[in-house]
């Protein structure tokens, strides 16, 4: 489609108010779900379009002094990555849970590799290929999501938030939702509370469906667990404790850690960010009975998660701490031969990287939901005499802006 002349006044001026239309020429992907364009030099963020397309384009937010934020309404000049999106809440002004719907799944994972490989280039001045993998379990790039927390109607149907509002739009039809979540709560409706929470198990099949009161935590049955198997071990988990959502995720990453660290027998090995005992699982039996594995978690229920799955496992060390410079110089006597880092989304910070690598590690296997945490803990890492050995991206999340790394680190 041939471009259409700019509407006058739009470009060039030096302010904008919320739902001004202008129009742009979309430029490259950005970390987060959008593509920069510019307006008369100011960097736009903006959503559901695709990088090479001219849009009209919505602002959302001009309140920041050097970027605006804006939805594509129209597109004038389409990229050959566009498809129709396959959710109906898709889009401007609709849900907000994912990013990438209006591109070719193909497309979505090339965008990630790319994001990957400017945060690791900018933010640590490191430049290494990256290809994003995908996952079975996703067909399409749908129906994976195991874990959902939605909010509600005011009559009570479950439904979920426009991207940066709290604008509620029903959809109990989500279409990245896995089925067994989307039938735990289809024709349903919930009172006198204000989200639900939804874990499903497709190796088990279990499902637990937890109502959350305004002014209160997650009122689940005190007796329900979901019970996951990865590897041939059973992980019985309280239903608020962290796992991967993608029903593909925890065989993958497992087996990156392990090909990457290749633990040998007798290791002490570190799990930090320990969650529910995944990896520290993994490790045990790498290490063998004559090793040692020191799992670290600061969530109570993730640690009593832990302590009844790997109650088999002697050489596994479970500690309720905070992962901190003061714990980790703690494990000084000890050392550590391997470590797997799974920090949350804000990453494990250079106070904690520079305690870590004190203990001199022979390798270092850092999972990450973020790459540009990544990229900045990667900078200090290699500080500290470490370098950047290998990388592996996960596409966890189709649809959405998110990416999954497992980033190896070998002392110089």
């Amino acid at each position: 489609m041939s471009a259409r002349p700019p509407r006058p006044g739009a470009p060039g001026r030096d302010t904008g108010r919320p739902g001004d239309v202008v129009e742009l020429e979309v430029g490259p992907v950005a970390h987060g779900g959008t593509c920069v364009a510019r307006d008369n030099g100011r960097v736009v963020f903006v959503r559901h379009a695709l990088p090479g397309e001219r849009v009209r384009a919505r602002l959302t937010d001009t309140s920041h002094a050097r970027y605006w934020r804006a939805d594509a309404v129209e597109v004038l000049r389409a990229s050959t990555d566009r498809v129709d999106p396959p959710c109906p809440h898709a889009g401007a002004g609709r849900c907000g849970g994912c990013d990438w719907q209006h591109a070719s799944v193909a497309a979505q994972r090339r965008f990630k590799a790319e994001v990957v490989r400017e945060q690791l280039h900018r933010l640590a001045g490191l430049d290494h290929p990256v290809e994003v993998e995908a996952l079975d379990g996703a067909p399409e790039g749908l129906g994976w999501r195991t874990r959902m927390r939605y909010t509600l109607t005011e009559r009570g149907e479950v439904a979920l938030r426009g991207s940066r509002s709290h604008e509620v739009v029903p959809a109990a039809d989500c279409r990245i939702a896995h089925p067994l979540v989307r039938a735990a709560v289809a024709g349903r409706r919930f009172e006198g509370v204000d989200a639900v929470e939804v874990a499903a198990s497709v190796s088990s099949g279990t499902v637990v469906v937890t109502p959350v009161a305004a002014d209160a935590d997650a009122d689940a049955d005190a007796e329900a667990e979901v019970v996951e198997s990865v590897r041939g071990r059973r992980f019985r988990l309280d239903p608020g404790v962290f796992w991967q959502v993608h029903p593909g995720a925890p065989d993958a990453l497992v087996d990156a850690v392990l090909t990457g660290l290749t633990p040998r027998a007798g290791e002490t090995a570190l799990d930090l960010y320990a969650g529910a005992g995944l990896f520290a699982a993994s490790l045990a039996e790498a290490v063998g009975p004559g090793g040692r594995v020191v799992a670290m978690e600061s969530d109570p229920q993730a640690v009593a998660s832990a302590a009844r799955s790997l109650a088999d496992l002697p050489q596994v060390s479970l500690r309720g701490v905070r992962v901190s410079p003061a714990s980790l110089r703690g494990l000084a006597g000890a050392g550590a031969d391997v470590v797997v880092l799974d920090p949350p989304r804000a990453g494990a910070g250079a106070a904690v990287m520079r305690a870590l690598l004190a203990l001199r590690p022979r390798a270092v296997a850092y999972v990450s939901c973020d790459p540009a945490s990544l990229a900045r803990d990667l900078a200090v890492a290699v500080t500290q005499g470490y370098s950047l050995v290998g990388l592996r991206a996960f596409d966890l999340f189709p649809m959405t802006a998110h990416v999954e790394c497992v980033a190896l680190l070998e002392e110089r």
